[in-house]
């Protein structure tokens, strides 16, 4: 694929006029998708598609226009060329962008990240194997996803990560207990040690069920639980732009008018390999980006765009939701807590597995609300008593990873995004386990 593209680019770049410049886009997969119900394959069914998006600049404006390669170098050529020829005349008829920027040359650049995993037919006698008494849904995903930046400047940038990720739930009745498995390599001890923890925790739901009052309570977050709701910083609380434009749920944090606990330390960490090195300009990323530092507002992502608009200095940041800046590798650095031993660290409080409907009630004051999900629990003295009905909570980051935070287990999941409208996304974050002193439930 990236010879096939460096031919394709060389092409087309040479029928640029002087004061034209065009940018390749590349989004590659050959993507295998496997479908669970009943424990049991009921879908089986591979993809591979190519799509090229062309951007083509010219005297401060800017047109993209998006198409799906055939991989025969003469029809792709003639077809691309023919649509470069209509941005030409397209270009003239729109007025010049205020954030317009020149395409410069960020250099060659190479990575690729290749897992470990067994055929696509191993894993399902694997899964099958370890879930013959369950019932089980779930989808399993895995094949190579490629991305690359091609400029007529002279950048080339190109990435490839052949990744998988299996997200599942077993059921018993009404009730319901999640896992998901996706890491560097496939693990037979590691996935069978998940598969009969999840099969104790839908076993625990039997018990009677729960009814908690409103009110605040000591709460140890899974993993699972703690990335929902560091995916919430990428609601625009991590943007300089959305900062700019007054959504600016860290102020305060930003102003040392409050802080988190030193224990929270946030991180970009391109380093995991999730997504690209570079961003859709084809800018290089850095490959350690603290956020958030020991408790402490260290930087905000930036991109070039917002530097030009508010007289600030990129990082490279690329844009997320809402088309502002988002993190797309992140990291929650861990603590000390034993995974092993997190019940009698608990003693007595709320065991969550996970949240869900996660949203700001009051993005000002960096207040959040949601509910919990799936595989809940009520501890006493370090022993589940049973499984509670479902709660939301409406609490402050400030809170939550502030003065309530009591620790983060040493050990961390990953999680990689599982979008696959249309193509694959790539992107994620690895996670502890966290241990709230205080966690505030309102319904």
């Amino acid at each position: 694929m990236k010879n096939y593209l460096k031919k394709l680019s060389e092409n087309l770049f040479s029928e640029l006029k002087s004061d034209e410049e065009l940018s390749l886009g590349l989004h590659s997969e050959e993507s295998e998708f496997v479908r669970f119900t009943q424990s049991k394959v009921r879908q089986n069914t591979s993809v591979s598609q190519h799509e090229l998006t062309l951007q083509f600049q010219a005297d401060n404006r800017s047109y993209k226009s998006t198409s799906i390669l055939s991989l025969d170098l003469a029809t792709d050529t003639t077809h691309l060329q023919a649509i470069v020829d209509q941005l030409r005349k397209d270009l003239a008829l729109i007025d010049e962008n205020p954030k317009f920027i020149k395409m410069q040359n960020h250099g060659i650049s190479e990575v690729l990240k290749k897992s470990q995993r067994p055929s696509t037919a191993d894993v399902i006698k694997k899964i099958s194997t370890q879930f013959t008494d369950s019932d089980l849904a779930g989808f399993y995903c895995a094949g190579p996803v490629r991305q690359a930046s091609v400029n007529s400047a002279g950048q080339f940038h190109y990435y490839e990560n052949d990744q998988f990720f299996f997200d599942y739930s077993i059921y018993d009745g009404p009730r319901a207990a999640k896992g998901f498995y996706s890491e560097n390599n496939w693990d037979d001890s590691e996935f069978a040690a998940q598969a009969a923890q999840i099969k104790n925790t839908l076993s625990l739901l039997k018990k009677p069920q729960i009814k908690i009052k409103p009110g605040s309570y000591r709460t140890y977050l899974a993993p699972m639980a703690v990335a929902e709701l560091v995916q919430i910083f990428n609601w625009r609380a991590v943007s300089r732009s959305a900062y700019e434009q007054g959504f600016a749920p860290l102020k305060k944090l930003y102003t040392k008018e409050k802080l988190f606990s030193p224990l929270f330390s946030l991180i970009e960490n391109n380093e995991l390999g999730l997504n690209s090195h570079f961003n859709s300009l084809g800018e290089l990323s850095p490959q350690y980006l603290p956020i958030i530092e020991n408790g402490e507002l260290k930087n905000f992502l930036i991109n070039t765009a917002t530097a030009k608009e508010y007289n600030l200095v990129s990082n490279n940041a690329d844009s997320g939701l809402w088309n502002t800046e988002g993190m797309r590798s992140a990291e929650l650095k861990p603590g000390t807590l034993s995974e092993k031993t997190i019940l009698a660290q608990l003693g007595t409080g709320l065991f969550l597995t996970n949240l869900h409907y996660i949203n700001w009630s009051d993005p000002q004051a960096a207040r959040i609300t949601g509910m919990t999900r799936f595989a809940c629990f009520w501890v006493e003295n370090g022993e589940i008593v049973g499984p509670i009905q479902d709660l939301r909570f409406d609490d402050t980051l400030y809170n939550l990873f502030g003065a309530e935070l009591a620790g983060l287990t040493e050990h961390q999941s990953t999680f990689v995004i599982t979008s696959t409208y249309q193509k694959r996304s790539l992107g994620g974050m690895k996670v502890p386990g966290a241990l709230i002193n205080k966690m505030n439930f309102t319904l």
